[in-house]
């Protein structure tokens, strides 16, 4: 009898599918690194000049080693109609994209405050004030944010798990660590220094460690600033063409267009310099450090992202040997992140989870792009706006109170609602009207309006799921322009604001626990994240994740 139950429960276990991961444990450790326009190409464009993945005495690489040690997706991707920082952010650990999580840009337009609102704002729980008699009239907390992230779903599963997220944007760091962060850190850049909100520190004060990091790390405010080209010869793909850019709008603050730059570390120049990736690094060695994160029972997990990149993105352009420079400077100093844990971490990398990834992708300036045969241009939505009021006033009357357009920002049109209502205006008319106008204007592809969305009436293919991956009706403008390929708003030198590929491939690299080595030309998608994250912690993915688990960059137990 024994022998036939014996017989059975083999039978069984060769019938019943087995996990990818067998007996599951869960990794010590999670590290998030985020890095702000962050094209993909990146990766290969300057992948000569990156550290070996393994240097003398076992030194570990930054880039090389994820992308040769780890599970490397070149190919990334976001499907929104419009990439923008908070959006990527808020996606990246909650799988969700923005007509769930209700993060569909940076601001948008409140209509019966008639204010923009910015996406963390919380006046309920103000800004910390670093220094004795300073003061702050903001507040920050992550109650626009309608998701739950990886580490939230840690603690609700009742892990004592410590969750923090460190970025020198405060949109940045809150968005990734959730509702029940331990801390979220940002760089204030009206007090020169790092700070949080009472969100995280109910006491109004910060800890000692954040303290001493603003006093040991930040460099005085006359210190002057320098950034040279290293005396290599080496360069990777940058095709920079100074001619070509149209206006370096951080080139006042760091001293001209051409390399060497200088400047003082005042906040921008601290924004604008490596100094901005050093000092972030600084802060999560000091925050691993603190909360002795990796070195508990449970998972950790850490985020951090690099905010710097975006500034020089948006001043010098994709193209610029500053985006290459800045690139290599950030293989250092995430080479330097992963030695710290490969050396604080019981069972280092190999018991940690390391995911890097971007927020958005970026496009070059429409100078550069015209200059080399393709087609693109300027959209001045100041223009735009005033324009489209006018027409409104020729078809409908000059409303009592302000303009047709409330505000215009980032394409997105908000309507003047009072003036329709009191002009007894259906409102799908006028958004019909407004759009009609748009679509004749140069470097208009399509417009997308609210009734459109409300009635799925929308472009077909990618604009159409972008579209239903963006919406959120309330925040999303009652319209939304969608530019033509490399036409951008205002007058940086590079853009991001589409759903084109030039905006939404970012790298998706994982490593360590449980990963498996390999290119894959898989789909993945960055709603993929966090799902895979949550398998491999055992905790149920995030309340609004809809991405996939990436099981075919997963090995098996002991392999």
């Amino acid at each position: 009898m024994i022998q036939l139950r014996t017989l059975i429960l083999l039978c069984l276990l060769l019938l019943c599918p087995t996990s990818v991961l067998g007996s599951i444990k869960h990794p010590r450790f999670i590290l998030i690194i985020m890095i702000d326009q962050f094209r993909a190409d990146y990766l290969s464009r300057f992948e000569s000049r990156f550290l070996p993945a393994k240097g003398k005495n076992g030194h570990i690489g930054g880039f090389r080693h994820l992308m040769t040690q780890g599970a490397y997706y070149p190919q990334g991707q976001y499907d929104l109609l419009q990439s923008v920082t908070a959006s990527g952010h808020a996606t990246v650990l909650t799988g969700a994209y923005p007509y769930q999580s209700g993060i569909p840009n940076n601001h948008w337009y409140d209509t019966e405050s008639k204010k923009l609102i910015y996406c963390t704002d919380d006046p309920k729980y103000p800004v910390i004030a670093p220094h004795p008699g300073s003061s702050s009239d903001t507040g920050v907390s992550p109650k626009h944010l309608f998701a739950t992230t990886v580490g939230d779903e840690l603690k609700n599963a009742g892990y004592p798990s410590q969750v923090v997220s460190i970025a020198l944007k405060d949109r940045a760091a809150v968005l990734m660590g959730g509702h029940r962060a331990d801390l979220a850190l940002w760089f204030d850049k009206e007090s020169r220094s790092w700070t949080s909100s009472r969100y995280y520190l109910p006491e109004g004060k910060l800890p000692q460690w954040i303290q001493q990091l603003n006093q040991q790390s930040l460099p005085p405010v006359h210190q002057k600033l320098q950034w040279t080209l290293p005396s290599e010869n080496g360069t990777g793909y940058s095709s920079d063409d100074s001619k070509a850019q149209a206006n370096h709008e951080n080139a006042g603050i760091i001293g001209g267009t051409q390399f060497p730059h200088s400047t003082q570390a005042t906040s921008d120049g601290i924004f604008s310099m490596p100094i901005g990736i050093d000092l972030t690094i600084t802060a999560a060695e000091k925050a691993i450090q603190h909360y002795r994160l990796g070195k508990g029972k449970y998972t950790d997990l850490l985020a951090v992202s690099f905010s710097t990149h975006d500034v020089i993105g948006h001043s010098f352009g994709l193209n610029s040997r500053e985006i290459e420079e800045l690139t290599v400077h950030e293989d250092k100093a995430i080479s330097k992140l992963l030695n710290l844990i490969q050396k604080s971490i019981p069972g280092g990398l190999s018991q940690t989870v390391v995911v890097l990834t971007a927020d958005h992708g970026a496009s070059s300036s429409p100078e550069w792009a015209t200059q080399h045969k393709i087609k693109a241009g300027r959209i001045d939505e100041t223009q735009l706006a005033s324009q489209l009021s006018q027409h409104l006033n020729e078809k409908f009357g000059k409303p009592a109170q302000g303009n047709w357009v409330a505000t215009l920002v980032d394409f997105n049109v908000y309507l003047n609602h009072p003036a329709i209502g009191q002009k007894k205006l259906d409102q799908a008319s006028v958004e019909a009207e407004a759009k009609a106008f748009l679509k004749q204007l140069p470097g208009v592809a399509f417009v997308v309006s609210s009734s459109d969305y409300e009635k799925r009436i929308l472009p077909p293919g990618m604009l159409e799921r972008q579209t239903l991956h963006t919406y959120f009706s309330g925040r999303s403008g009652d319209l939304i322009i969608v530019p033509r390929p490399y036409f951008i708003a205002g007058d940086c030198t590079g853009s991001h604001i589409t759903g084109y590929s030039y905006d939404r491939t970012v790298p998706i690299l994982l490593a360590g626990y449980h990963i498996k080595k390999g290119i894959f030309s898989n789909r993945a998608e960055v709603i993929d994240i966090a799902p895979t994250l949550s398998f491999l912690t055992g905790t149920v993915p995030p309340s609004l994740s809809e991405g996939r688990v990436l099981s075919e960059s997963l090995t098996p137990e002991g392999s």
